[in-house]
């Protein structure tokens, strides 16, 4: 058997087992990028070196789309995964009885730029929420990520259906992703991340008005297109990033929003576990990393509260 048909055997059996999203991206990197290049080679006569010079060629000549050039660290490294996990199954099944594929290392390359993470202070929060008050649509997700730290997706996600003004609070179950396609999937990132948050006076006058205005499309979605379809998490990207860039906003990721809640409850005397739970981190490692960047340019101040943070302005209120 071809290293190339068992792969795609292998990747076609994980298709129950792995979200939708997560088929679609190693579809991407299995039928585009692995299978040819291992098209004649054979199962049993894989070598850690035929994998290496895989490795290599996606570092420096790695591109499908015509451009020179080679594919990120971040992406071969995502292909060795993907090669190593169905080379251990090939072990388990009996078709080999070792994984060529341990022995092999993806190179670091030399950044000449580190990604810097954005972590802002209420008061810097308060204004970039108020600054955005042309948007309502936009300062809205923006003033309910930062205040429950959510992920894009989980914005995104967010269904009416989902939030009871009558109770009071408003679960995340429900998320918005995409890899080759849009996905609206009746999960989250890790069963963790399910969680049920009381509605805080910010986010309850925000989100009324946000029904009112939209309440036209007729979409069971907080967050939409016009006709009241799912909103693309790249198009939620842009227009936040239009939306800084016209009121002279500092440029910032929208996952920065998620940064700056951890930010400001430590800020106000949280702690990590708080935080954690918070955020719905899957580990305390996560949370810490976090607080360590976070410890290099802020000092900490007191307090517990997240309710007032984010007063907004008299006009901009529902």
């Amino acid at each position: 058997m071809k290293f190339s048909e068992y792969i795609i055997e292998w990747h076609e059996n994980r298709k129950p087992l792995i979200r939708a999203s997560t088929f679609e991206s190693e579809s991407e990197y299995t039928y585009r990028q692995i299978a040819p290049f291992f098209a004649d080679t054979e199962l049993e006569d894989l070598k850690p070196l035929d994998i290496q010079k895989y490795v290599n060629a996606k570092l420096t000549s790695g591109r499908l789309d015509g451009k020179p050039g080679g594919l990120s660290t971040v992406s071969v490294q995502k292909h060795l995964y993907i090669i190593k996990q169905s080379l251990n199954d090939a072990v388990l099944y009996g078709y080999l009885t070792v994984n060529p594929a341990l022995p092999v290392r993806t190179p670091r390359r030399k950044t000449t730029q580190t990604r810097r993470c954005v972590f802002l202070e209420a008061e810097q929060a308060a204004k970039v929420v108020n600054a955005l008050s042309n948007d309502h649509a936009i300062q809205t997700a923006v003033l309910v990520t930062l205040l429950y730290g959510l992920r894009r997706s989980e914005i995104l996600g967010l269904r009416w259906s989902s939030i009871d003004f009558e109770l009071n609070r408003m679960t995340i179950e429900h998320t918005v992703v995409k890899s080759l396609t849009v996905q609206a999937v009746d999960d989250t990132k890790t069963p963790g991340s399910h969680a049920t948050f009381e509605l805080l006076p910010e986010a309850r006058a925000s989100l009324l008005r946000q029904r009112e205005e939209t309440a036209e499309n007729h979409s069971d979605y907080v967050f939409s297109r016009s006709d009241g379809s799912v909103m693309r998490p790249d198009c939620l990207t842009r227009s936040f990033q239009r939306a800084l860039k016209r009121n002279r906003l500092a440029p910032m990721r929208y996952h920065d929003l998620r940064h700056s809640t951890a930010s400001i409850l430590f800020a106000r005397g949280w702690s990590l576990e708080d935080v954690k739970n918070w955020l719905r981190h899957a580990d305390i490692e996560t949370t810490s990393n976090i607080y360590l960047h976070y410890q290099q340019s802020r000092k900490l101040l007191v307090g517990k509260d997240l309710s007032g943070i984010f007063s907004l302005n008299e006009n901009n209120k529902a």
